[in-house]
């Protein structure tokens, strides 16, 4: 017997939370930032026609942005035009930068004003660039309340075909197919600087760790570090995969483990030094990132390039 459920999702239909949103709950601004670009613009695009605009074509960029033109008031003798663009993908939320780029976009055209619609929101410098530029800032807010006004017949139909499917997982600018997610491991590190007196207890692992001259801190728990070098005053306990540099004026003490030990004049190690020898597995345990990714089955050379990071 054929369970409705399956079919209906296999259909396109799923009820299911995807990208950490229930779709049971209805429109909301979390729903609206976690769509797919494509959807996105196509919302945007029914709302300005719902509310009577006359629509211009669209241009997509390949970095998931859509730019179209609108008429605001066709029939009047008020009508103006209209410049709208979406922000890219690895860029969902606006900054300053963003709203500069796109008022000069804006300033090619005589007479037309700009909409910029960045669903994760526009930062406090933004807004006030937005403002002083004249672009009319548009998030995932302002979106949910422009559909929640329209009749509630046609906000449920667009409901109903924006959050059909996969809505949530970016298409190919290029080819309009679904990315892929694609994992791989990164041994990548940051490394710290320490240059404010103090106790740290917070555990640290990182490629590099400098403590500044003049700098007295004391660490709580074991340090991991690539390289160590120290130019004020450390102490605690330290596992070093490379080389520990005491610079002038820099002192530690503790315990030490590490591949090799330079004091250079004015330095000073206090307390016990163990060599590592031998091979040395890395204590840095893999951390696995992804991001999206065209698989270029119509074989367009552009979707290799075709990049896009997760949302967070």
């Amino acid at each position: 017997m054929l369970d409705p459920f399956v079919t209906l999702e296999e259909a396109g239909f799923s009820l299911r939370r995807i990208g950490g949103v229930d779709r049971l709950a209805g429109w909301s601004p979390e729903l609206i930032a976690c769509l797919d670009w494509a959807r996105i613009s196509e919302l945007a695009r029914a709302i300005v026609t719902e509310a009577g605009c006359e629509l211009a074509g669209s241009r997509i960029m390949s970095d998931g942005a859509v730019l179209f033109g609108m008429i605001e008031q066709p029939k009047s003798a008020k009508a103006r035009r209209a410049m709208v663009k979406t922000a890219p993908w690895n860029e969902w939320g606006a900054t300053p930068e963003m709203v500069q780029r796109f008022a000069q976009e804006v300033r090619t055209a005589r007479d037309t004003r700009g909409i910029l619609i960045a669903p994760a929101g526009f930062s406090p410098a933004a807004l006030s660039t937005a403002q002083e530029l004249r672009i009319e800032a548009v998030d995932a807010v302002a979106l949910d309340s422009a559909v929640r006004a329209l009749p509630a017949d046609k906000s449920d139909f667009l409901f109903v075909i924006t959050t059909a499917g996969d809505f949530a997982t970016p298409s190919c600018p290029i080819c309009m197919k679904k990315l892929q997610r694609i994992e791989q491991e990164s041994l990548e590190l940051p490394s710290r600087t320490i240059d404010i007196d103090g106790l740290i207890a917070d555990s640290i692992v990182c490629d590099r760790l400098e403590v500044a001259a003049g700098c007295e801190v004391t660490f709580l728990q074991e340090v991991r570090a690539r390289s160590i070098t120290v130019a004020g005053h450390a102490s605690g306990d330290f596992v070093c995969e490379g080389p520990v540099t005491l610079e002038k004026g820099g002192t530690l003490s503790g315990t030490v483990a590490a591949r090799s030990l330079q004091v250079r004049d004015g330095g000073e190690l206090l307390g016990q030094f163990r060599i590592l020898e031998g091979k040395l597995g890395s204590f840095v345990k893999p951390a696995v990132r992804w991001h999206w990714r065209c698989a270029g089955a119509d074989g367009q050379r552009q979707c290799a390039g075709v990049i896009f990071e997760p949302h967070q």
